[in-house]
């Protein structure tokens, strides 16, 4: 297939592949997926970081593989998804599960096993001792979770 596309867009576009050092074709190729995504899925944006573009939930800074590694290891609960994201509308939600829905594999390869959670939480500690909650000092309260002891 080819596509004509205005010399001004072709301009443009070649400015911005430039400033991020792809080729424009590739550029190109990389909006029109996700110009496709959005209209597929109303109410998901993309947007860049240090690790490439990825889905978010429009009107937040929540990616959508953060609500969906929270659905998953609650065992699909949306009810459980709701409370847990209540700060977010249902209409949000729901787009996030949609997007899992017609992109798993987008979504998939940012989620991560309880076991690597684990381990991220482990190196954390490991770097910032402070955060754990086996730091001296905390006070374990009746959920289980620690707070640190005033020492005034």
């Amino acid at each position: 297939m080819q596509i004509e596309i205005p010399d001004e867009l072709v301009a443009q576009a070649t400015e911005i592949a430039s400033k991020t050092g792809q080729d424009v074709q590739s550029l190109v190729a990389g909006m029109v997926t996700e110009a496709i995504k959005m209209r597929r899925v109303p109410g998901i944006l993309f947007s860049g970081g240090a690790t490439g573009r990825r889905a978010r939930i429009g009107g937040t800074g929540i990616e959508v593989f953060e609500v969906i590694q929270v659905y998953e290891d609650g065992g699909h609960n949306r009810d459980e998804l709701r409370r847990l994201f209540d700060w977010l509308d249902d209409y949000q939600i729901e787009m996030a599960l949609a997007y899992y829905e017609a992109y798993p594999d987008d979504v998939a390869k940012h989620l991560k096993t309880e076991e690597q959670l684990q381990a991220e939480l482990e190196e954390l500690w490991k770097e910032y001792p402070q955060t754990s909650p086996n730091w001296p000092g905390r006070v374990p309260t009746a959920s289980g979770a620690a707070l640190t002891a005033s020492t005034e």
